[in-house]
């Protein structure tokens, strides 16, 4: 401060005039007089003001050139976002039939009530948005017609029929299919092989293997009301314990169709949460842009559709089918980026020309008016300062600052948030305050994976970790960060990154993971998860050259039960028996239920 109170000083109009005065020797100016000796001091905060003008006029326009790149950058990036999310939506459905599948491949027979139980678990309305259903389509050779219809009636569908009616080289019906309610009972009995974008999809999932994803097609759940497009997802059943490596065995020892059918507006209901409006999208079967491919949207000429900004053409290729989705901007995402910036860094940049044209002026005019002039700006940069700290606070992500020579640390408040606590009760926060709250095995991996970022053979560290939450329990966090500033010798100095709370999603992972290993009516292992706990103890008693003793155990006179009192009553005695027999081993030991002839 004490430089800038000798400037006003040095500058002084009547000072430098008597310098010159006194220090000139006398002699005969030659030639005209430079610019700023023709012009009057009392001028030069004007000069100073227009140069400034240009000057924030040139960055306005270029800002707003920078916007508009800006905008364009953030939508495509929320254009791949909103494929993405498409794709992994339904990639989470495919999970939903692997699950059914597994059903089918651990039972020799999957009676409809068993179907019922173990869908209705998954709670499809809760975890799956969008899904219409789940259901089970089962192949019915020509020569099985009759049988087939007649036991159908037998289990209490009377006016039971395959539809439509008519012969045909094979024959297939949704037999079971839950919810077994409301828009979902116009499809029993359906055959769905009759119908050609169907079979290609069914034909394709038992030529593959894999899941089949279907083009579009209309519902039988449709009532004529409300309708929209709809797709269906296959996976092929195969007979157990039988060849299906090559096509022919496929074919031949083929049971049928797990599948789930789609409404095309229920599926994309929530998808991109409260953003929605940010994004109009259409959404294409195939390849091609056609009215009568249209899904999703609405297919307008270009003189009825709303004006634009930008639009992006997506593809999306998974199961064997493809999408094309058009996106195009609405205005509330342009407004997302700081559309603002312009306007408001000309103007920035026109109220700093005035200042500084004042301050010329304050110089000119005296020391008082330019120190209140100084203070003035001190506040509004402190004022600048101040919201730029409540932008970074409103994003709701944890962040830390890392100095990796030192250990020191800083988090914002967001990242003690995630584990239950506040800055100031984990102060004084250094680099052991991670090291104290992770999880003991996640630090070595989560070290290891900083390790190769640090040698360059990662262009970022990311890391899902366990961390102990004030309540007690763990939260998992997905941990990114990337090394910004490096010492002279190449070793990481600076560090930033961000903490996510990723809790939801890993215990979504595990509800699946338990699903797919575990009975759904004793809740013990099921096959395959006794299959790989055998596996285990095989290897384990070769290597200590121990033994192991596998117990089989088989309910006599279990079908009986069922026939005379009901499945009902059958659950009740698996249910107490395993309860029974768990309480009569050891923690270590494995009871699990393989199934049979109930």
């Amino acid at each position: 401060m004490a430089h800038r109170e000798q400037r006003p000083q040095n500058l002084d109009g009547d000072t430098l005039t008597s310098i010159a005065m006194s220090e000139a020797p006398e002699a005969t100016v030659v030639g005209e007089p430079i610019l700023w000796e023709k012009l009057p001091l009392q001028r030069l905060p004007h000069v100073v003001l227009l140069l400034g003008l240009g000057l924030s006029l040139l960055v306005y326009f270029a800002t707003l050139r920078s916007l508009e790149q800006k905008q364009r950058a953030y939508f495509e990036f929320r254009a791949r976002e909103a494929a993405a999310l498409i794709d992994n939506r339904l990639r989470s459905y495919q999970q939903v039939l692997r699950s059914v599948s597994g059903l089918f491949e651990t039972q020799p027979v999957v009676s409809r009530a068993e179907f019922h139980t173990y869908v209705e678990h998954q709670n499809l309305s809760e975890h799956f948005p969008g899904i219409q259903g789940v259901g089970y389509a089962r192949v019915v050779p020509p020569e099985r017609l009759a049988e087939h219809t007649a036991e159908l009636r037998r289990e209490g569908f009377p006016f039971y029929e395959i539809k439509p009616a008519g012969p045909r080289p094979l024959y297939t019906s949704i037999v079971y299919i839950e919810p077994f309610s409301g828009r979902n009972l116009r499809a029993f009995g359906y055959d769905m092989y009759s119908e050609p974008v169907r079979r290609l999809a069914m034909d394709r999932a038992v030529d593959t293997g894999d899941m089949a994803l279907s083009g579009k097609v209309r519902l039988q759940q449709e009532t004529g009301t409300d309708e929209q497009a709809g797709f269906l997802i296959y996976q092929a059943l195969f007979r157990q314990n039988q060849g299906h490596e090559t096509l022919a065995q496929r074919r031949e020892q083929l049971l049928g169709w797990v599948y789930a059918p789609f409404r095309m507006s229920d599926f994309m209901r929530g998808l991109l949460g409260e953003q929605a409006q940010d994004l109009q999208i259409d959404i294409y079967d195939g390849a091609a842009r056609s009215a009568q491919g249209l899904m999703y949207g609405e297919d307008l000429e270009a003189g009825q559709q709303a004006p634009t900004h930008y639009e992006s053409m997506q593809g999306i290729s998974l199961m064997g089918h493809g999408w094309t989705l058009r996106i195009r901007a609405n205005d509330s995402l342009l407004t997302r980026v700081e559309s603002r910036l312009p306007a408001t860094l000309g103007l920035s940049l026109g109220s700093l020309s005035l200042i500084l044209g004042a301050l010329v002026w304050v110089l000119v005019t005296g020391r008082d008016r330019a120190l209140r002039t100084a203070e003035r700006m001190n506040a509004e940069l402190l004022q600048e300062r101040a919201r730029l700290s409540a932008i970074i606070d409103g994003t709701r992500v944890g962040t830390w600052e890392w100095n990796v020579q030192t250990g020191a640390t800083v988090f914002n408040e967001e990242w003690a948030q995630i584990v239950g606590y506040t800055l100031q009760e984990l102060a004084p926060v250094n680099i052991d305050t991670w090291m104290t709250l992770a999880h003991p095995e996640d630090l070595k991996r989560s070290a290891e994976q900083l390790q190769a970022h640090f040698e360059g053979r990662t262009g970022h560290y990311e890391f899902e970790a366990r961390m102990r939450h004030k309540l007690g329990h763990w939260v998992w966090v997905l941990d990114r960060g990337k090394v910004t500033n490096w010492t002279d010798d190449r070793q990481p100095l600076m560090m930033y990154g961000t903490h996510q709370d990723i809790t939801a999603r890993k215990q979504q992972e595990e509800l699946f993971r338990h699903g797919a290993q575990h009975d759904p009516l004793t809740g013990l292992p099921n096959r395959v998860l006794l299959g790989d706990r055998l596996e285990r103890a095989l290897l384990a008693a070769r290597r200590d050259n121990g033994e192991l003793a596998l117990l089989y155990l088989d309910l006599d006179g279990f079908k009986e039960v069922n026939d005379a009192h009901g499945h009902e009553a059958g659950d009740v005695v698996l249910r107490t028996m395993a309860r029974r027999i768990h309480a009569c081993i050891r923690a270590s030991d494995t009871l699990a239920r393989l199934g049979g002839d109930e």
